[in-house]
């Protein structure tokens, strides 16, 4: 059944653009991510991220800069990585 939890969220919006931006850069801002993607954006993005954060593909750290202003820090795993390497190599590019 973990499998289709990693479906499901690879399934989500931006799912594979995000694993992709992230393979490509390394660490990555949430406003770096939005910023590529679209601000207006940002519920689905971070929908997507805590999914992906859920079955393992990224890790999220949040720094609290004041009581309503966080920082994300988003980085991919090493399971991420193999995840979006299979597929970027699966399309040939």
């Amino acid at each position: 059944m973990v499998i289709d939890v990693v479906i499901q969220a690879l399934s989500a919006p931006f799912s594979i653009t995000i694993l992709y931006l992230l393979h490509k850069y390394g660490e990555m801002k949430l406003s770096e991510l939005l910023a590529n993607i679209g601000f207006s954006k940002y519920k689905s993005v971070r929908k997507t991220l805590i999914l992906l954060a859920k079955v393992g593909l990224v890790k999220i750290a949040v720094k609290h800069i004041s009581p309503r202003v966080k920082a994300w820090k988003i980085k991919i795993t090493d399971h991420g990585k193999k995840v979006i390497e299979g597929i970027i190599k699966s399309i040939g590019s």
